[in-house]
C-alpha cells in the first residue's frame, strides 16, 4: 500500500513495512510542523502589511484572495500527479515554488507584487499540502480498522498543529522587532528547509500507468467523486472550516488592529487557538469512538464559527479574546483529522491524490471566496457588519453539512456501524 513517505500506490498488495518506519515518521512530522509554520506565519501578515502600505481594505482583502486562485483551478491536477509521480516530486517543488513567492514579497514591487507572491505561495504550499495529506490518509495495512486510522490522523494532525502554533507568534513576532521584510525572508529561510527535506525523503519510483492521465480528465474524475454524496458532503465540511480558520488567521488580525489590539498580542491570540487546536487533537479519536460522525460535524462547525464571529462583536478585553481564541482553536482541532478521516472513508486509496487534490479544492475556493465576500462586504459595511454576515452564512452551511451526513448515515446504517468497530 505505502512505503515510507510513500513515493508510490499499489491497489493489488499490500506493501512491506518500511525499515526505516520511525525516522519517516519523525521526518513526516518535521516535514509538517515547518509547513504549517511558514503557511500561519504568513497569512496574519498580509493583510496588514497592506494597510502600512497605504492599501485600502478592499486592497488587502484582493492579496489575500490571490493566493487561492490558482491553487483553486489546480488543486485536482496536482493530486492527479501526486497519484502518478508520487509526493517526493510535488515536495520538492512546492517548497521550491514557496521560496519563490517569499522571494517576491522582499521586492519593492507594491501591491502587484503581494498580488503576485501570493499567487505564487498559493501553488507552492498547495502542492506541499497535497503530499503530506496524501500520504496520511493512505492505508497502513491492508486490514487497517478505523479506529486506528482515526488514530493516526490524530496524531499527525498534533505535529502540524504545533506548526500551527508556533507560525503566527514567530511571524508577527518578527515583524515586530525586524519589520515585515524579517518575517518575509525567514518564511523564505523554511520554504528553503521544505525544499531540503523533501530532497531528503527515500521513496521508490512510483508505478506509472501505461497512458498518461489527461488533465482534463483528472476533472471528470473528479467529478464523478463528488457525485458520492458523501464526499460532497465532506467537502462541504472541509470548505466551512477552512472558511472558519482563513477568518481567524487574516481577518482576526485586521479587526482587533482597529480595535487598537497591538499587534503582537494578536499573534499571540492565534498561538493560543492553534495551541487549542493541538491539545484538542488526542481526543479526536474518543469523539469518533463514542459519537456519529454527524454529532462530531455539527458541534465543531457550530461552535468554532459561533466563536471566531464572536470576536468582532465583545469588548477587545485580553481575557475574553484569550478565551474565545481557546473555545474556537479547540473546536477546530477536530476539523483537519475529521475531514481527513471522512475522506479515506469514502474514496479508494489508489485515487487518494486525486481526493487530496479535490479536497484542497473545497479549502482554497474558502480562501478565495472569505476574502471576496469580505470585500464585497465591506464596501458597504463596517468591517464588523462583514463578520456578521459571513458568520450566518456559516451557521447555514454547518447546519446543513450536518443534517446531509446524518441522512447519508441513515441511507447506509451498516457500513456506518461497521466504520465504527
Amino acid at each position: 500500500m505505502v512505503d515510507a513517505l510513500p513515493g508510490r500506490v499499489s491497489t493489488d498488495r499490500p506493501a512491506r513495512p518500511p525499515r526505516a518506519g520511525r525516522s519517516a515518521t519523525v521526518l513526516l512530522a518535521v516535514l509538517g510542523v515547518t509547513y504549517w509554520a511558514a503557511h500561519t506565519m504568513l497569512r496574519p501578515l498580509i493583510g496588514p502589511y497592506v494597510l502600512a502600505d497605504g492599501g485600502s481594505e478592499q486592497q488587502a482583502s484582493l492579496a489575500l484572495a490571490s493566493f487561492a486562485i490558482l491553487p483553486t483551478l489546480l488543486a485536482i491536477p496536482l493530486g492527479a500527479l501526486t497519484d502518478r509521480w508520487g509526493v517526493r516530486s510535488l515536495l520538492v517543488g512546492g517548497g521550491a515554488t514557496m521560496a519563490v513567492g517569499g522571494g517576491v514579497l522582499l521586492l519593492p514591487l507594491g501591491l502587484a507584487g503581494v498580488v503576485a507572491s501570493q499567487a505564487v505561495i498559493g501553488v507552492g504550499t498547495l502542492a506541499v499540502w497535497v503530499s503530506l495529506q496524501t500520504v496520511a490518509t493512505l492505508p497502513q495495512a491492508a486490514d487497517e480498522p478505523p479506529r486506528s486510522r482515526n488514530a493516526r490522523l490524530a496524531t499527525f494532525s498534533l505535529f502540524l498543529a504545533a506548526g500551527q502554533a508556533i507560525g503566527p507568534a514567530l511571524g508577527t513576532g518578527v515583524a515586530e522587532v525586524g519589520g515585515y521584510a524579517a518575517s518575509f525572508a525567514l518564511y523564505t529561510a523554511l520554504s528553503l528547509v521544505l525544499v531540503g527535506l523533501g530532497l531528503a525523503v527515500r521513496v521508490q519510483r512510483p508505478v506509472r500507468p501505461a497512458v498518461p492521465v489527461p488533465v482534463l480528465r483528472s476533472f471528470r474524475d473528479a467529478g464523478a467523486m463528488m457525485r458520492v454524496p458523501a464526499v460532497a458532503t465532506t467537502l462541504a465540511v472541509s470548505f466551512t472550516a477552512l472558511v472558519v480558520l482563513d477568518i481567524r488567521t487574516a481577518y482576526h488580525p485586521l479587526v482587533l488592529g482597529q480595535a487598537g489590539v497591538p499587534q503582537w498580542q494578536v499573534g499571540l491570540l492565534l498561538s493560543v487557538a492553534a495551541a487549542a487546536a493541538f491539545v484538542s487533537r488526542p481526543f479526536f479519536p474518543v469523539a469518533m469512538a463514542r459519537l456519529r460522525e454527524s454529532t462530531t460535524v455539527g458541534l465543531v462547525l457550530v461552535v468554532s464559527s459561533v466563536s471566531v464571529v464572536a470576536v468582532a462583536f465583545v469588548p477587545p478585553q485580553p481575557w475574553l479574546l484569550c478565551a474565545l481564541a481557546a473555545v474556537n482553536g479547540f473546536a477546530l482541532g477536530f476539523a483537519q483529522p475529521l475531514t481527513l478521516a471522512l475522506m479515506a472513508d469514502h474514496t479508494p486509496a489508489d485515487r487518494r491524490g486525486l481526493a487530496s487534490g479535490l479536497r484542497s479544492t473545497a479549502n482554497r475556493g474558502a480562501q478565495l471566496a472569505n476574502p471576496a465576500a469580505f470585500g464585497l462586504l465591506s464596501g458597504v459595511l463596517p468591517l464588523v457588519g462583514a463578520f456578521g454576515v459571513v458568520g450566518g452564512a456559516l451557521l447555514v452551511t454547518s447546519v446543513l453539512s450536518t443534517w446531509a451526513l446524518r441522512r447519508t448515515a441513515r441511507a447506509a446504517p451498516e457500513p456506518a456501524l461497521t466504520a465504527r468497530r
